[in-house]
């Protein structure tokens, strides 16, 4: 499935920036989002625990900041495994200064496989808009709380 939209954040790319990559503040702001541990640079092993309709599944796996250009864009790369069932998510994000802020636009794809796809597949679109909203949103707080 194809995931794009433009968001805009009343904070500085820089800290946009900072707050989209750094593991505190993903920690806060990724729904799901349980642990995030360094494993190299830019590479962390993740667990997640997502759910779509009535099944929900804990998920381990990876994520990878690639091809960073502070503060202009950066590509992000999940991957995930639990039962029965996976979760791969890539993404470009692009950071614009714009009006005093930043317009933040996302580009890419996510694949989900097993029990989960296989019984909410009509569902998926929705729900990953749903969840980048959620994302997007909290990015937002914590951005606009850091500029002060």
């Amino acid at each position: 499935m194809e995931l794009q939209n433009e968001v805009f954040i009343e904070a500085p790319p820089a800290i946009v920036f900072r707050v989209l990559t750094d593991p505190t503040y993903l920690l806060r702001t990724m729904p799901g989002l349980k642990e995030l541990t360094p494993v190299e640079p830019d590479t962390y092993a993740a667990v997640l625990e997502l759910g779509v309709a009535a099944i929900r599944g804990r998920y381990t796996g990876t994520m990878r900041i690639v091809d960073a250009d502070p503060p202009h864009r950066y590509r992000l790369d999940m991957d995930g495994k639990g039962p029965g069932a996976f979760v791969k998510l890539t993404m470009d994000i692009a950071i614009a200064e714009r009006d005093g802020g930043s317009q933040v636009s996302y580009h890419g794809s996510a694949q989900v496989g097993g029990t989960i796809a296989g019984v909410a597949q009509r569902v998926m679109g929705g729900v990953a808009n749903m969840v980048l909203g959620q994302f997007f949103e909290a990015v937002r707080k914590e951005a606009v709380a850091l500029a002060g």
